[in-house]
C-alpha cells in the first residue's frame, strides 16, 4: 500500500509539472466537440470548415459548411475523401436556426448511404451543414449537386441506383427477385432513413414522410433484380361514373 501511494503521488507531481509547462492538456471526455458534440448547431462559436480546394471541405467533428443561393430541387452530395469518413450531417438555416424539422423537433439528420456518401435535401437556399465526423480525426469531403435519374411511375433494374421522385407520392410498391438482399433508403428535406432491407424474393409497400422531392438509393447485392412502382394520378383518383 505504501508503494502504491508513493507511486500515485509521483505520477500526480509529474502530471502537474507538465500542466504547468503547457505540455499536458486534458481533452473533453467522449466525442470531439465536448458539450456540443451531439448538437453542434448550438455552439456559439463553431469551427467553420476549411476549403482546401474547389468544392472540397475539411474540418474536425462538429465543423459547419455554410452554403447560399442553392437550388432546392437539386440534392447535395457529400463524398468523403479516401481514408476519411462522415457519420452524418445535420441541416439548419443561418446561425444554427432550425427551419425544417427532423425527428423530435431537431434539425434534419442525414446519414450515410451504403457507399459512404451522404445526400442532403433542403427547403431553403441558404443553409448550414453541421458535420458529424470521426471523433479524433479530420474529415475531408467533396461537394457536388446531382439530381441523378428521375422516376415518375415505374423503375426496374438489377444495379445499385440513386434517383428522385417528385410526383407527390408518399408510398411505393417494391419487389425483388434473385435470391440476395435489397435495401432502399429514402431521403427528404426532413432527413434520411432506411425504408427497406430484405432478402429477395419479396413484394411489399414502403412509405415515407410527405415532401415535394424524394430521393431513393436502392442497393442491390449480386445483381438482384428489383422493381419500384409509384402510384399514378390515374390510379389514385376514382374514375367518375355516369348518371343516367
Amino acid at each position: 500500500m505504501l508503494i502504491t501511494t508513493v507511486g500515485l503521488m509521483i505520477a500526480g507531481l509529474i502530471a502537474l509539472g507538465y500542466a504547468d509547462a503547457g505540455d499536458f492538456e486534458a481533452g473533453p471526455i467522449g466525442r470531439a466537440g465536448g458539450e456540443y458534440a451531439l448538437s453542434p448547431w448550438t455552439n456559439p462559436d463553431p469551427v467553420v470548415a476549411e476549403e482546401p480546394g474547389a468544392d472540397t471541405y475539411r474540418g474536425p467533428d462538429g465543423a459547419v459548411i455554410r452554403l447560399s443561393g442553392l437550388d432546392v430541387d437539386t440534392p447535395i452530395v457529400l463524398t468523403p475523401a479516401e481514408g476519411t469518413r462522415l457519420n452524418a450531417v445535420w441541416v439548419t438555416g443561418a446561425d444554427g436556426r432550425i427551419v425544417t424539422e427532423g425527428e423530435g423537433g431537431e434539425p434534419p439528420r442525414f446519414s450515410t448511404l451504403w457507399d459512404g456518401k451522404i445526400v442532403v435535401l433542403v427547403e431553403q437556399p441558404d443553409v448550414e451543414l453541421w458535420i458529424d465526423g470521426p471523433r479524433d480525426e479530420t474529415w475531408e469531403a467533396s461537394l457536388r449537386f446531382d439530381r441523378g435519374l428521375r422516376a415518375d411511375d415505374v423503375l426496374t433494374s438489377s444495379q445499385t441506383l440513386m434517383f428522385t421522385h417528385d410526383g407527390g407520392a408518399t408510398t411505393a410498391r417494391v419487389s425483388a427477385r434473385g435470391g440476395d438482399n435489397i435495401s432502399v433508403q429514402a431521403v427528404t428535406a426532413h432527413g434520411s432513413e432506411t425504408r427497406l432491407y430484405a432478402e429477395s424474393p419479396f413484394d411489399r409497400s414502403i412509405a415515407w414522410r410527405d415532401a415535394p422531392l424524394v430521393l431513393f438509393y436502392v442497393e442491390s447485392w449480386h445483381d438482384t433484380s428489383w422493381r419500384i412502382e409509384f402510384p399514378t394520378a390515374a390510379a389514385s383518383t376514382p374514375t367518375p361514373t355516369e348518371t343516367p
